[in-house]
């Protein structure tokens, strides 16, 4: 009989029987990670902000200045903490990370003036809403590549919905135990239910436990690459040193729409309550807080419409459009004149975050490669990070200059998000020639 043809081999199937992949058992884990930077996040902070003011005896500007400087200082860190998550892992870095926040909560929780309390929010910021979230994406990008946005969407579904139900805890633990030891509880129960997870559940790579990326042999991904290489993937080889991404132009456009997601959102967030009552609304703390829950329910749905459509789409189709979604939530919420504008405004912003966030994330690994994705993520968390800390303290300084108004504030936002998107729609990947590197020459 005559000999096999090449013809005749016949190809690997596109979906081979796999066993069970053990990164399904990592999202869940970078879920809960996500979610326990909730005490650093500024949908928390918001809900002591009075009772610290109160207690400290600060203004309003005195506090949001505290914020202002602590986030900033949070911000400077965080590249190191992703070099070290790309020498160590991101498992062992985070259990150090969790365990410095948990007495980052107690230390903020013995603020007694400004300074120490300027320290205290320093502490939460960096390690909480800065290095624990950075590694929680970190770690996902180190275990998947195809479906990357998708379980990034996953992953951050999970803040939008503990972020509409955990301010209400938060409030009632604030009244029953006062703001000092509810703090304290937030931070006990990140490190408890946290740290046993990231011991006995979270590996640093698929290769730890014999499987590849998304449980798919090379061969599988090489396809995929082909068919997606002018899209958003880059070729495995493709390694990119934080240098060499901070000299490429579309590392800046792709993370400008979220810097400018950071900072509205933020400055919208933690000023909402004088917004609306400089709207003239009855109850700007009812309405402030019917905002707050449209925006965690449109933010899910964003991240869960916009997390398939990004493992479809190149990031300069969906960043444009997330862009300019941030700016109208800031144009409606200037233009407020009823409880439900409010609402409608933060559900825009909601739906545009998490389009922003499915796309920009994956991008950066898939542009940039994953030896050095730590660092680079780290830079990217720094850069969010500062403009979340410095929305609050912007809208007051704009306010001040266009004539004490918060809401006149949103206007430049809102001007602010159409050069932005048109940059967005030119964040193409970068040529591999600037990011391939020898084996022998990696870091």
């Amino acid at each position: 009989m005559p000999g096999p043809t090449s013809s005749s081999v016949a190809e690997p199937p596109l979906r081979p029987e796999r066993p069970f992949y053990y990164g399904w058992a990592i999202v869940p884990v970078a879920a809960l990670m996500i979610v326990g930077t909730l005490p650093g996040q500024t949908v928390v902070v918001s809900q002591f902000n009075t009772s610290i003011r109160e207690s400290l005896g600060l203004t309003d500007g005195s506090l949001a200045f505290a914020y202002l400087i602590g986030t900033l200082c949070a911000a400077l860190p965080l590249t190191l903490v992703g070099r070290v998550s790309d020498r160590i892992g991101p498992r062992r870095t985070a259990a150090v990370v969790v365990g410095a926040f948990c007495l980052g909560i107690l230390a903020l929780t013995n603020a007694t003036g400004a300074v120490s309390l300027t320290v205290g929010f320093f502490l939460i910021r960096f390690l909480g809403q800065g290095a624990l979230g950075m590694l929680s994406s970190h770690v996902l990008a180190l275990w998947f590549e195809r479906r990357l946005a998708t379980v990034e969407s996953i992953k951050h579904g999970a803040i939008s919905l503990a972020g509409a139900l955990v301010p209400a805890v938060v409030l009632w633990l604030i009244q029953g135990f006062g703001w000092r030891q509810a703090y304290a509880i937030l931070g006990v129960t990140v490190a408890a239910v946290l740290l046993p997870l990231i011991a006995f559940v979270l590996r640093d790579r698929p290769e730890e436990v014999g499987q590849h990326l998304d449980n798919e042999p090379p061969e599988y991904h090489e396809r995929w690459h082909d068919a997606h290489e002018r899209a958003i993937a880059p070729p495995a080889e493709i390694v990119f040193t934080l240098g060499q991404t901070l000299g490429t132009r579309s590392f800046w456009l792709l993370i400008m729409p979220g810097v400018l997601s950071g900072l509205v959102g933020t400055a919208m967030l933690f000023h909402i309550q004088p917004v609306l009552t400089a709207a003239g609304l009855e109850n700007p703390i009812g309405a402030g807080q019917l905002a707050v829950s449209a925006w965690s329910v449109a933010m899910f749905v964003g991240l869960m419409s916009g997390g398939p459509i990004a493992d479809r789409l190149p990031p300069r189709a969906i960043l444009p459009v997330a862009a300019l979604g941030t700016g109208l939530s800031s144009a409606v919420l200037w233009m407020t004149a009823q409880p439900w504008h409010a609402a409608a405004a933060m559900a825009v912003f909601g739906v545009a975050q998490g389009w922003g966030m499915a796309a920009a994330g994956p991008a950066v690994a898939r542009f940039f490669g994953r030896p050095h994705h730590g660092a680079i993520r780290g830079f990217v968390t720094t850069a969010m990070v500062a403009g979340t800390a410095t929305g609050p303290y912007l809208l007051t300084a704009l306010a001040s200059w266009v004539g004490d108004d918060l809401r006149r504030g949103l206007v430049v936002f809102a001007l602010a998000s159409v050069p932005i998107a048109l940059g967005a729609a030119f964040a193409t990947r970068p040529s591999a020639r600037i990011g391939r590197k020898r084996p022998d020459d990696l870091e």
